[in-house]
């Protein structure tokens, strides 16, 4: 297959990474025929460094999130298969060539991973994200049903359309939305031939901010997917069992001031919650050595606990919502 493809960018205030990955979207060994870099109104320059690229720069008027950048981007470019890339990824030279390689005639999306290390290597916090988003990630690849996820992934044109294109009331989870309502004649490929290099978020505050945001938002997600039972569903990025561990050790928690009997039950369940990720601890250990499996244990276990709180904020979120109509 040798159909033509458009990159689409979508970027808001990435200019630390945009020149990286406009430079690996230029070095493909399968050239796109259209780049288009959809600008959602960033305020630190990203736009000139877009323009130093043979790419075409479109400028949202106003800031509507991810969804409807990429939606825009998928409006200014004609060619079948459209490629997306978040523009703080640099995907491997031969990533567009292995996602065309890999899509056969019942292949509707091709998806990557990340690797295991980040674009800019900025300390532990962001060593673990990567090292985690890498690990489910790649639990992924061969499953015949999984999230989508846009950052390194090919799609058909006429498949995106189908779909109806991304929810734009959505700044968090749109991609996995869309995938409930891929038509479910089509396939995804969650494959590693389609690499890219990530930078996340870096410091410690920021990483609690934007997860507990994705958690809360994930109820709502799920609630405006429920009527769309497509052929993708979530990969749980953190174990159910863990999940349910830190939560009933958040129930104990209070009453152990009463009852200080308690306490080693609420550290067994504690611990318990980290042990049922042992798979990924073992692995961030062969990644970094023992420090940084230490290192991941303790953000694991913070983690555990930060989404449960925020899961059931977005519960309540989600019904209120569902009440008003909204969802």
């Amino acid at each position: 297959m040798s159909e033509p493809v458009a990159v689409i960018v979508p970027n808001f205030n990435k200019a630390k990474t945009l020149r990286a990955c406009l430079t690996a979207i230029a070095g493909q060994s399968y050239r796109p025929v259209e780049v288009v870099v959809v600008d959602d109104c960033s305020t630190d320059g990203s736009a000139d460094i877009a323009r130093e690229f043979d790419c075409r720069l479109v400028e949202m008027p106003v800031n509507g999130g991810p969804a409807a950048a990429r939606n825009e981007g998928v409006r200014c470019t004609t060619a079948p298969l459209l490629f997306f890339v978040d523009s703080d990824t640099a995907p491997a030279p031969d990533a567009i060539a292995n996602a065309v390689r890999l899509l056969g005639d019942d292949v509707g999306m091709v998806q990557g991973i990340y690797e295991p290390y980040p674009l800019f290597d900025d300390g532990p916090v962001e060593a673990y994200r990567v090292a985690f988003e890498h690990f489910w990630r790649r639990r992924a690849v061969g499953r015949p049903r999984a999230a989508t996820l846009l950052a390194a992934s090919l799609i058909r044109r006429s498949v995106f359309e189908e779909a109806g294109g991304l929810d734009e009331r959505l700044r968090t989870g749109e991609d996995t939305e869309f995938g409930t309502r891929m038509p479910s004649r089509w396939r995804l490929v969650v494959t590693d031939a389609v690499l890219t290099r990530h930078d996340d978020v870096d410091r410690f505050l920021p990483f609690v901010r934007e997860q507990f945001g994705f958690a809360v938002d994930t109820p709502l997600v799920m609630l405006r997917a429920r009527r769309n039972p497509g052929p993708t569903l979530r990969v749980g990025a953190m174990s159910r069992t863990g999940l349910l561990l830190a939560g009933l050790s958040l129930l104990v928690l209070p009453v152990t001031v009463a009852v200080p009997a308690l306490l080693p039950a609420w550290l067994g369940l504690l611990a318990a919650s980290t042990a049922a990720s042992h798979r990924f601890i073992r692995f961030t250990y062969r990644l970094r050595g023992a420090r940084f499996a230490l290192y991941t244990t303790a953000m694991h276990t913070l983690l555990y606990a930060l989404l449960v709180v925020a899961t059931g904020v977005g519960v309540l979120r989600a019904a209120h919502a569902l009440a008003r109509g909204e969802a």
